[in-house]
């Protein structure tokens, strides 16, 4: 058997990767969906409560992705998992455009994702010390450099999508994404970590700037 409320959420996620939250109406879905508006309207009254419903489904994609990387990760593999991010960006990539605009609209929302924020920060933060342990990262070059580091990082991954909005341009390049990350990292790579990470040439930035 179908499960209609699972449907809803990814046909609801899907328009408004596509249209834009704001600019998707419940009936819109329901057509997309081919059923009536009074069926979406008996597992989902108000459009204010399908939001919530969409946001549960991606931050339990989100948790199952920060719970599946790799405890002890060689640089290879933490570019791995900064691809799979990307993809997940992708997938709910109207959340990404729209974030303020939806964390102001629903309180509980804001919570949640700043949890998930702080729990990324953690995350990335306790990778760079491993990788300093590892000796494929130099020691921190001042007090709270690698807490800087491990914020710049997330912010390039938190508003990637968005900074094409601002400038009018769309890249949806994986490479580019990975590539600019890695320009991040490069300075305090050691020559083990050049030599496990390689820099494979420059990313083409025109598509940016």
């Amino acid at each position: 058997m179908k499960d209609t409320k699972h449907e809803i959420v990814q046909t609801a996620t899907q328009l408004f990767n596509s249209d834009g939250f704001r600019n998707v109406a419940l009936k819109q879905i329901a057509a997309e969906l081919g059923i009536s508006t009074g069926n979406l309207n008996y597992h989902f009254p108000k459009k204010d409560d399908l939001m919530p419903a969409v946001f549960e489904q991606m931050d339990a994609e989100a948790a199952e992705m920060l719970n599946k990387l790799r405890a002890y990760p060689d640089l290879k593999s933490i570019m791995e998992q900064v691809s799979i991010f990307y993809e997940f960006q992708l997938k709910f990539r109207f959340f990404y455009l729209d974030t303020l605009e939806i964390i102001r609209a629903y309180p509980q929302i804001a919570a949640a994702h700043k949890e998930f924020s702080m729990r990324s920060m953690r995350h990335i933060r306790a990778t760079i010390d491993y990788c300093v342990g590892r000796g494929v990262f130099r020691q921190e070059p001042f007090p709270r450099a690698y807490d800087f580091l491990a914020h710049s990082i997330w912010m390039h991954a938190a508003f990637w999508l968005a900074q094409f909005a601002v400038l009018q341009k769309d890249c949806t390049s994986q490479e580019i994404f990975v590539q600019s990350l890695l320009g991040l990292l490069h300075p305090y790579l050691t020559p083990a970590g050049l030599e496990e990470l390689p820099i494979m040439g420059s990313p083409d930035f025109s598509k940016i700037i």
